[in-house]
């Protein structure tokens, strides 16, 4: 039982008109009062006070002749002077909050699940789930330098949580009834959804069908990304996550991924893709992208073919902007005398004249994220609830011992630099880094960096959409947090404050 009498709530419509519903419902809140136990601090001395310290009110019309006053603190009395002295006014609730109960015995109405990818296969770690006190806010597209690039959490949250590494979530003191609005975000995916019907005092697991992300712009927000094809198919990851085929378009198509050919007329599938080297020379063209994919063309060609490429790249990670460049394209950020020298100095770079090395590879488990990786990874592969197990590409896409996974690498990252660049995977025998990342600018201190650049050597492979490899899946993994906050990678991810 609880000692707070909940007050109607509002749902929103897993759909454009989902804003709508928000705004309707909080519209129907503000007509309610919310109901709360007082204790009569002036007790009726004079024989004039009626002991009316139970009855709530909105407006005089709910008041007893014998009190018709209503107070403040929305209860009944009849003082015209002091119409609120007879009570301790208690901060008024507002909106869902007013159906968070106190339960007793240290019970909590509480919400549990597992957020999985749009394709509802592999589940996530690292993305924020909530519910909103208020509608949230549009998300812009583009780079911009805060924390969180351009999707901070909004709605005005009162309950938050952010998932682990076998994606599940854990959501305490949740507003009690029906049509409970949660939102699921990770970066600029975001997805809003309504819990059917929450008990008070007890714990409900949230049906799975409402906690994957979005797999095209009908179901919730998705961030726009710019992806360069060539002959490392990164394009095929894209759709093995859950990207659907009618969001992978050209530039002036609709897609929330839209294709640039590279070199040879590598076009990912999309006949109509125009010119890599022509966006890269653009920068008001690609200050429109959150995320820009440069694929592996084979070879690493000069990137400023069409205008000053690198010059370019540098500043929309300085904007806030997400890159990952895939094994040529480290041209971007090492090339002697054209990379932008906060990326030069930002790595070791050794360009073309490493060497492959041999299996095993390891996982650089010393800071937080680089943990959740290697757990992420073993998760995969354990007991689930998708044909048994956590994942639906399992059971072979973990194949290797903890701490180690299946790959290759040819040598172009010599090493990453304290305080400005993070290693995640490299050969046992040490020499190169197989990934890293640097959070932009570096010349600021790493709290407040906000572009990532993320490099790997790593490659997607054969392409096939039927099963998925182990480093496809760590690539994923690495995908999701290019596009979560930018945060100082040496610290543990928490959910962001309630309202």
């Amino acid at each position: 039982m609880s000692d707070v009498v909940p007050c109607t709530s509002f749902g929103v419509n897993d759909n454009r008109s989902m804003r709508s519903s928000i705004l309707l419902g909080l519209t129907t809140l503000a007509l309610f009062g919310c109901g709360s136990s007082t204790t009569n601090l002036f007790p009726d001395d004079a024989g004039t006070k009626a002991d009316t310290s139970q009855v709530s009110c909105s407006s005089p019309a709910d008041c007893p002749p014998e009190a018709p006053i209503c107070g403040a603190d929305g209860i009944c009395n009849n003082d015209p002077v002091f119409p609120d002295a007879s009570v301790e006014a208690a901060p008024a609730c507002e909106n869902l909050k007013c159906n968070i109960v106190n339960c007793n015995n240290g019970n909590k109405t509480t919400l549990t699940g597992t957020v999985y990818d749009p394709a509802g296969k592999n589940p996530l770690y690292n993305v924020v789930v909530y519910v909103p006190n208020a509608p949230v806010d549009a998300i812009k597209h583009g780079p911009v330098c805060d924390s969180c690039g351009g999707a901070n959490i909004s709605g005005k949250p009162i309950a938050t949580a952010l998932t682990d590494a076998k994606g599940h979530f854990k959501l305490e003191d949740v507003p009690v009834g029906s049509s409970i609005p949660l939102v699921i975000q990770a970066g600029k995916w975001r997805r809003q959804v309504v819990v059917p019907n929450v008990p008070q005092c007890t714990t409900t697991a949230v049906d799975p069908k409402l906690t994957r992300l979005p797999s095209k712009k009908s179901e919730g927000d998705m961030p726009l990304i710019a992806l360069a094809a060539g002959c490392d198919p990164i394009h095929t990851l894209v759709q093995k996550i859950g990207v659907d085929p009618t969001e992978i378009t050209d530039e002036n198509g609709k897609g929330m991924v839209q294709v640039f050919a590279g070199k040879n007329n590598q076009n990912g599938g999309i006949s109509t893709a125009t010119d890599a080297y022509a966006f890269w020379g653009n920068k008001a063209k690609m200050m429109k992208y959150d995320i820009i994919i440069n694929e592996c063309e084979c070879a690493p060609y000069p990137r400023d073919a069409v205008g000053p490429g690198y010059a370019n790249m540098a500043a929309y990670l300085n904007a806030g902007g997400r890159v990952f460049a895939s094994h040529y394209h480290l041209n971007f950020y090492g090339e002697v005398g054209k990379s932008d020298i906060s990326l030069q100095n930002a790595a070791t770079w050794t360009l073309w004249g490493g060497s492959s090395t041999s299996s095993p590879y390891l996982i650089d488990t010393s800071f937080p994220k680089g943990k959740a990786l290697d757990d992420w990874l073993f998760n995969l592969s354990q007991p689930g609830p998708i044909n048994g197990y956590s994942s639906a590409w399992a059971p072979s896409v973990k194949t290797t011992p903890k701490g180690q996974i299946q790959t290759f690498n040819v040598g172009d990252i010599g090493g990453a630099k304290p305080g400005l660049s993070q290693r995640w995977i490299y050969p046992q025998g040490g020499g190169s880094v197989s990934y890293i990342s640097i959070n932009m600018p570096t010349n600021v201190p790493a709290d407040q960096r906000c572009g990532r650049a993320v490099g790997s050597d790593i490659h997607v492979g054969n392409g096939q959409l039927t099963s998925m490899t182990e480093q496809e899946a760590a690539l994923e993994f690495m995908f999701f947090d290019l596009a979560s906050c930018v945060i100082d990678d040496g610290k543990v991810p928490e959910p962001p404050p309630v309202n």
